[in-house]
């Protein structure tokens, strides 16, 4: 059935594509590698290693379709439909197609562009700009978060404005369609961005509330908060960041990845890129994280390098450390094999990834 779905949406977006003036693109990538991590705690109360194929730990897989109409005026229709993969097995995450994107609006040059349809979090996005190793999903600013301010968001409408003299912002606002509960499940988020030649600042704001309209769970229904800027002198960049996730004290209940119900998480890191030569560049960071009630602390090193072949395809390798307080159990990979609470935990992964 998905499958079919899927080739009616391709064969629908050509009919359209032959009668319209209007472009569409289809894109995408593909990543896939090796994986490493130590210490993965089992349902014995052991802890073993893992080394295993890798696939989404660099980056997610992707393809997608886009298109552009010019209405005339300085309007143009804008869609854009993107789905995840994973390359490993092939698979597309289960009941959804069109994982990250799925939207339809209308952008201008001087007004800005307005999508309806699922779209890509602002916190998400904000995450990218700010991070050392540009936001992969096994190691960087996701761990301490459990990836809490990754991947797309639903029944949203998003704003977002043009560019005044390196000034911009971006407005999103979710519906959960519950009759006569209009808090429930929605999200609502803000974020702007300030360059200015070598500099440039973040910050984004976003809650997200459960099914009954309240924030529930830290890593899952929540407020978050993300500011930070970065700085680049000559081939080297600069980053340095700040997240806080806030629940509500008398809602929050316990789960998987907060088994003490913590009711705020937070933390800070450094770090920098530097690019050797075209082709290959380096990465170092440092990440920090608290959480109270109990939740721990702990300490993420990590080191990163890839190295381009070509315009659109590169070899990556990334190492991890992460250092746990006695009663934390971060992951060294984000949302993924856990250690037992005050062990550390080793890992890394090296691929391939190519663009079309």
């Amino acid at each position: 059935m998905k499958r079919s779905v899927f080739c009616a949406a391709l064969v629908a977006c050509g009919v359209c594509n032959g009668y319209a003036q209007s472009s569409v693109t289809l894109y995408g990538r593909v990543a896939s590698g090796l994986d490493f991590v130590t210490n993965v705690a089992t349902p014995d109360g052991q802890s073993k290693n893992n080394y295993r194929f890798g696939s989404n730990q660099y980056g997610y897989s992707w393809f997608g379709l886009k298109g552009d109409e010019d209405l005339g005026g300085g309007f143009h229709a804008v869609f854009k439909l993107e789905s995840l993969f994973t390359a490993g097995t092939g698979q597309i995450p289960p009941d959804t197609i069109f994982t990250r994107d799925a939207y339809v609006g209308l952008s201008h040059d001087k007004y800005g562009s307005i999508w309806f349809g699922r779209a890509m979090s602002l916190t998400d996005e904000t995450g990218w700009y700010l991070d050392p190793l540009g936001e992969q999903v096994g190691i960087g600013v996701g761990n301490f978060a459990f990836g809490r301010a990754w991947g797309p968001r639903s029944n949203v409408v998003t704003y977002n404005s043009p560019n005044w003299a390196g000034f911009s912002f971006r407005v999103q606002d979710g519906f959960g369609n519950d009759a006569g509960n209009f808090r429930g499940g929605r999200q609502f988020s803000v974020s702007a961005q300030y360059t200015a030649a070598a500099f440039a600042a973040y910050g984004v704001y976003e809650e997200l509330r459960d099914a009954n309209g309240k924030f529930s769970g830290l890593y899952t229904a929540s407020r978050e908060y993300m500011a930070g800027a970065t700085y680049t002198l000559g081939p080297v960049k600069f980053y340095a960041g700040y997240q806080q996730l806030v629940s509500s004290g008398q809602d929050t209940v316990a789960d998987t990845f907060n088994p003490f119900a913590a009711t705020r998480a937070q933390q800070e890191w450094l770090g920098a890129s530097y690019q050797v030569t075209p082709a290959l560049a380096l990465q170092a960071a440092w990440y920090h994280g608290n959480v109270n009630h109990g939740g721990g602390t702990g300490n993420l090193a990590a080191l990163g390098t890839t190295y381009y072949l070509s315009k659109r395809t590169f070899l990556y390798m990334t190492l991890g450390a992460m250092f746990n307080g006695s009663s934390s159990a971060f992951p060294v990979e984000t949302a993924d094999s856990q250690p037992l609470p005050g062990h550390n935990q080793q890992g890394g992964y090296f691929g391939i990834m190519h663009f079309f």
